[in-house]
């Protein structure tokens, strides 16, 4: 009697049991396929306009690529969202110490790097074509970088470490054209002051830059 009554238990148990996995399976996949709305791919331009400190050369700068992929969550019953993304872009910029009559030398910076931007968006307006205005901040990391000088090129070295990092702020405003595809631009104005080593000198940079990009949420 005891067994009989042990084993309905554990009959029972285990139809429970399986009930909670089949749950549990249909939660989380209706989670993923709500949560796969939101995510998409952001691809664009960068504007270098970084702040270079090197005393007796020409400076110029280099635009470059930036994309990657980006997710949005929006706040119920509000006009706002969160916009999280993993970014790779790439800048670059050259040195020329021109010593006169057509002769000089020529230094050309290049980096890869990683950023996390997090910005809040702000849509106040409905219709068929939605504007919006963001702000937020974002931290960046430095994966690779090049020096080319003439012919030959080396890597990019850092006097710390830490000069990799970058930290900033970002605004920017914004148009969805349809649901799902929206156009921005925005202004990322970094706090960290990062010296590249060339020689036995530094070059010291401050991220600064425009970015416009398309987003296009799956």
């Amino acid at each position: 009697m005891i067994f009989s009554s042990l084993y309905d238990y554990i009959v029972q148990f285990r139809i429970v049991a399986v009930k909670i996995l089949f749950i549990g399976v249909f939660l989380i996949a209706g989670i993923c396929a709500s949560y796969s709305q939101k995510f998409g791919v952001q691809v664009g331009a960068r504007i270098n306009t970084s702040g270079i400190e090197y005393s007796g050369v020409n400076i110029s700068r280099k635009a470059g690529f930036e994309g990657g992929i980006t997710y949005l969550h929006s706040v119920d019953a509000l006009p706002l969202s969160f916009r999280a993304a993993i970014l790779y872009f790439n800048d670059g910029f050259s040195l020329k110490n021109d010593m006169g009559n057509n002769t000089g030398i020529t230094y050309h910076f290049e980096e890869d790097h990683l950023k996390l931007p997090l910005t809040i968006e702000w849509s106040p307006f409905t219709g068929a074509i939605n504007p919006f205005l963001q702000a937020g901040l974002y931290t960046s990391y430095s994966l690779s970088g090049k020096i080319k000088e003439s012919d030959s090129s080396s890597s990019l070295k850092y006097k710390k470490s830490s000069d990799r990092l970058d930290y900033g702020a970002i605004v920017g405003i914004g148009v969805y054209l349809t649901p799902h595809l929206a156009l921005n631009a925005r202004y990322e104005h970094g706090f960290m002051s990062r010296d590249l080593v060339l020689g036995d000198q530094f070059v010291s940079v401050k991220g600064r830059g425009y970015s416009i990009g398309l987003n296009y949420l799956f």
